[in-house]
């Protein structure tokens, strides 16, 4: 449906949808890099970006500030992707209108999460849900997710010869039996449903017998949300921006704003897979696993961002990254590694 607002008599329309947004991780999201974007030497979190001609003073594909505004030329219209609500804004020409009001800001940016850095805002102190030998569940990252087939992984248990994974949810059941630590969703199985919610067990075997197991739910997005959030993703693809930009600013918005830690992740270590030499791209990836309770890489993430950071003489980025290796050092916090290791 169609949203209209009128500010000092001008009219400007609005493509509204019923998706409640979630905020994404605020205090770990900032987008200074090196090399620097027009909007990153502006602001340190963009909104929104432009995503049609139309505008007086922005091309298509620039960055949006909460301090900017929009100027639609007479008789044009401006086309603007917000990132924490993923909708697709309409702005009609008659003046100016200030970014802050035509996407919001993430509503509940001041809310302190639970994650390793702040285990004191945690129901349980450790971390959670984790036991000391127990195959800790790693993928799926994070609690929701869009992929109906989800890679699953969990750390190797000590005297374990064999793993037992078990799924189920909505009319999804079944169970394999796995040798090492990491399971790519069976291709005979059915997917798992738009708007379910999924528990996965993985039980460490030694011999017949099983030792120990641990336990992850996961939800599945609605159908029509997981819809919208490709379309904003296209949108943004489609303006032909750098990889590693699109990667660690637009991407990482548009699915931090469901809290889609899996999507995120992937699409992160892929542009590391690239060879990406981004130091703010390493040190957001750093970030998702401070939010998955993975030290030992966040911490990879950030030396690597620190390497990259100071040979590119990018002091804003070494003086962040450097916060964040301080934080995680006094975490005091048991490390967590890769499954593969």
């Amino acid at each position: 449906m169609r949203k209209k607002f009128y500010k000092n008599k001008t009219l400007f329309t609005v493509g509204f949808t019923a998706i409640t947004s979630i905020m994404f991780f605020g205090s770990l999201s900032s987008v200074m890099g090196s090399p620097r974007t027009e909007a990153q030497v502006r602001c340190i979190e963009p909104i929104g970006r432009v995503i049609s001609t139309g505008d007086r003073y922005m091309r298509s594909g620039s960055l949006l500030c909460p301090t900017d505004q929009i100027s639609p030329k007479q008789g044009e219209e401006v086309k603007v992707l917000c990132y924490s609500s993923r909708e697709h804004l309409l702005v009609e020409a008659g003046s100016n209108f200030p970014v802050r009001e035509i996407c919001k800001p993430p509503a509940f940016s001041s809310v302190r999460k639970c994650t390793l850095l702040s285990p004191q805002d945690c129901p349980n102190r450790k971390g959670p849900n984790r036991r000391e030998n127990a195959p800790n569940i790693i993928q799926p990252y994070g609690k929701v997710i869009i992929n109906r087939r989800p890679l699953i992984s969990w750390t190797a248990v000590p005297g374990a010869t064999s793993y037992t994974v078990q799924l189920s949810g909505g009319e999804v059941k079944w169970e394999k039996e796995v040798v090492g630590t990491t399971l790519s969703y069976p291709q005979d199985q059915q997917e798992l449903s738009y708007g379910s919610a999924n528990k996965i067990i993985v039980i460490a075997n030694k011999g017949n017998d099983p030792i120990i197991d641990d336990t992850l739910v996961v939800h599945v997005l609605p159908e029509g949300w997981v819809r919208q959030i490709n379309q904003a993703i296209e949108q943004v693809k489609s303006l032909g921006l750098s990889a590693d930009e699109t990667a660690y600013i637009d991407l990482d918005a548009i699915y931090m704003s469901e809290r889609l830690l899996n999507d995120t992740i992937e699409n992160l270590q892929a542009r590391v897979a690239a060879g990406s030499f981004n130091p703010t791209l390493y040190r957001i990836l750093g970030d998702r696993y401070v939010e998955v309770w993975m030290p030992q890489l966040a911490k990879t993430a950030y030396i690597k961002a620190l390497q990259l950071a100071r040979f590119q003489k990018n002091s804003g980025e070494v003086e962040l990254v450097q916060e964040r290796l301080s934080a995680l050092s006094q975490s005091q916090l048991p490390t967590r590694t890769n499954p593969a290791q």
